[in-house]
């Protein structure tokens, strides 16, 4: 059964809500992006396959029959789009497959969703870093800048600002090392989400 709060936003989106559309777009990406990064060990891949999915489901928003949970429809979606990259790029990797296939409608998907009170580490967690690194590394995670653009922007050296977001995610990682290992697709929550990634939603949403 759908739960009345899924099926009020479905409706809503059907209805060529926007607001709608992105509020689910922001609060479900990252975990999204987690979940597929698990199969297909690549970022730029896992991204392209969560921006498919949810491009797929405004373009069919108006037909769209829909019998689950918003986050069982939107991770199962996610899992088929996997398998449809392996089959279309002949990814020679019978254990993503595996463990694509093996995904099922009832896993428990809330561990890719941010934990209690991880927002909060998160935060403090960058506050901490030294202020050169911690410029460099919202630049990267809340600008959605390249590293040659920060580099410029900067005064820095291509290799520095490599250098130095290394020993960011290294320095947030033990601290964060309590939380689950997908913590730093959770970094930056919210306005972390890159301007390059709003761009795509806002692209998706101009489709009649």
């Amino acid at each position: 059964m759908i739960p009345a709060e899924d099926q009020n936003i479905f409706q809503a989106i059907r209805l060529d809500d926007r607001h709608a559309f992105e509020r689910v777009f922001r609060e479900s990406y990252r975990p999204l992006k987690a979940y597929a990064f698990r199969f297909v060990s690549d970022l730029p891949t896992a991204e392209n396959i969560v921006q498919d999915v949810f491009l797929k489901l405004w373009l069919n928003r108006h037909s769209l029959v829909i019998s689950t949970s918003l986050v069982h429809y939107l991770f199962r979606s996610v899992r088929n789009h996997g398998l449809n990259h392996l089959d279309k790029n002949k990814v020679r990797s019978g254990y993503l497959r595996m463990q694509l296939e093996k995904a099922q409608e009832n896993e428990d998907f809330s561990s890719y969703y941010p934990e209690i009170g991880l927002l909060e580490k998160i935060e403090s967690a960058i506050c901490a870093l030294p202020v050169k690194r911690q410029e460099i590394f919202r630049l990267a995670r809340e600008e959605g800048l390249k590293y040659r653009e920060i580099a410029e922007k900067l005064n820095l050296s291509v290799k520095t600002v490599e250098t130095q977001m290394t020993l960011a995610l290294k320095q947030l990682r033990e601290s964060l090392k309590e939380y689950h290992p997908l913590v730093l697709f959770f970094l930056l929550p919210g306005k972390g989400i890159s301007k390059y990634t709003c761009q795509c939603v806002e692209e998706v949403m101009k489709y009649p």
